[in-house]
């Protein structure tokens, strides 16, 4: 077996914060310094050095977690650690809070309008039946009996005067508007119980979000497209008031725009998980400044594909997609679903230069660029020009003239998708100009940059 594995975790206050060390035997109070401070937990490891952090720092840092496995009974259950059980508790307290701070106010005030209720329910409507009535007096008879002999009489007493107790037994039920019934949380489907954990979640964050940070694991699950963008917009409403941690396989929560949000995790060849790194002078503000919001405007799932793919080749339109994506399948013999491999069309020669610029926000490497060498249209003149550092850098070509001119079909807009599925239907492999040998040698590299 191996030895215990110490995880560090870092925490940054702006306040201080003091804090119990319930190890140690003083048990002495300290200030938390409004610096980075750290500390080691070491996971079942009673005879390590280990801190149980006291509520008040458990509060300030309020941390809630949406496992991929969602749990409706969990998440409905209201205790100290469920959101729906952290909101009940805080209305419950801000009811203190509107009575003076003082429970037994709030608790008298309740009694009084309770009353009437507790007569209905109490009343023994029936002598040949099981009544509430009876059940308290047996119950409380009982009780004087088994205390007899004891230094203290138990005398037990049975009410509803606890408003808290009435927010611990909220219920939900749904109803879909095709059917009049409502069921019980836990007896519709897995989507339904999704959406209702995820209102809960939005509910929670916009009340209480600005104190708490948000874990979610695959937001996307069980949800349609049309949902899972409709999420992702509130995520990022959300997000200007609290921290959102996502982990995600959909195009759909992602955004080139955000790119700085945007963290691609990846594992090496040993099995170890690590984090692409980032050019630290990049940032989403002063990458390709001039054209991003022209191609912020045409970012589409499948351009997203970018975020999520083992290996990328850019080109400039939907004749150059097909043209590459065909070859691989006739005749290079590379499956670019198996391998991971996602062809983009960029919408033009300064998408591609935008593309490559994302590339260097999100620590992306294995890519390559195809682009013609026509003449720039006066809209290209972007604040960063990658294209000359992707051809010293071999991870990328430029086509003399265009790629029409190159395969010898007809140099128009029109049909050019058409022509160019037509000629790569009909070409052989030695009939492949030896310029495409770039391409065809980084689609077949098992192994790319940055990932060993």
């Amino acid at each position: 077996m191996g030895g215990i594995i110490g995880i560090q975790i870092v925490l940054d206050f702006n306040e201080p914060i003091e804090w119990v060390n319930t190890i140690s035997l003083d048990m002495k109070c300290e200030p938390l310094e409004c610096n980075v401070r750290t500390w080691k937990a070491y996971p079942n490891d009673k005879n390590g050095e280990g801190y149980h952090l006291n509520d008040k720092i458990k509060q300030a840092c309020n941390f809630v977690y949406i496992p991929a496995s969602r749990n409706i009974a969990s998440e409905l259950k209201i205790s100290q650690w469920s959101m729906l059980g952290k909101m009940m508790k805080m209305i419950f307290e801000g009811y203190i809070r509107h009575y003076d701070s003082d429970e037994s106010k709030l608790k008298d005030k309740f009694k009084e309008i309770i009353k009437p209720a507790k007569e209905f329910l109490e009343k023994n409507f029936a002598d040949n039946e099981v009544t509430f009535s009876k059940f308290s007096q047996v119950f409380k008879e009982n009780c004087r009996k088994n205390s007899i002999g004891l230094n203290n009489k138990i005398e037990p007493q049975l009410n509803i005067y606890n408003l808290n107790w009435f927010y611990k037994t909220l219920q939900i039920h749904v109803k879909e508007d095709t059917c009049e019934k409502f069921f019980e949380s836990e007896e519709v489907g897995s989507g339904m119980q999704n959406l209702l954990i995820l209102s809960i979640f939005q509910t929670y964050a916009e009340i209480v979000g600005k104190d708490v940070l948000f874990g979610i694991e695959e937001p996307e699950i069980y949800l349609y497209p049309q949902a899972q963008r409709a999420l992702y917009k509130s995520i990022i409403k959300l997000s200007e008031s609290s921290q959102i941690f996502y982990s995600t396989h959909s195009q759909n929560f992602v955004n080139a725009s955000r790119a700085d949000d945007i963290i691609l995790i990846r594992k090496n060849s040993q099995g170890e998980t690590f984090k692409l790194e980032k050019k630290p002078y990049f940032t989403s503000e002063n990458a390709v400044t001039k054209h991003k919001y022209k191609i912020y405007t045409q970012f589409n799932p499948s351009r997203n594909e970018l975020f999520f793919a083992q290996k990328v080749l850019f080109v400039e339109g939907d004749s150059d997609r097909i043209l590459f994506s065909t070859l691989c399948e006739k005749i290079w013999d590379v499956d670019i679903d198996r391998e991971g491999i996602a062809i983009i069309e960029c919408g033009g020669k300064g998408g591609v230069n935008y593309f490559i610029g994302v590339c260097y926000l999100i620590g992306f490497q294995d890519y390559f660029a195809v682009w013609d060498e026509d003449p720039l249209s006066e809209d290209y003149s972007p604040e960063k020009d990658f294209l000359p550092e992707t051809l010293q850098k071999g991870k990328g070509l430029e086509i003399k003239g265009n790629l029409e001119k190159l395969l010898n079909l007809p140099d128009s807009d029109k049909n050019k998708v058409e022509n160019a599925h037509k000629w790569v239907l009909a070409v052989t492999l030695e009939k492949i100009p030896m310029e495409f040998d770039c391409i065809s040698n980084f689609l077949k590299t098992k192994q790319g940059k940055g990932y060993d």
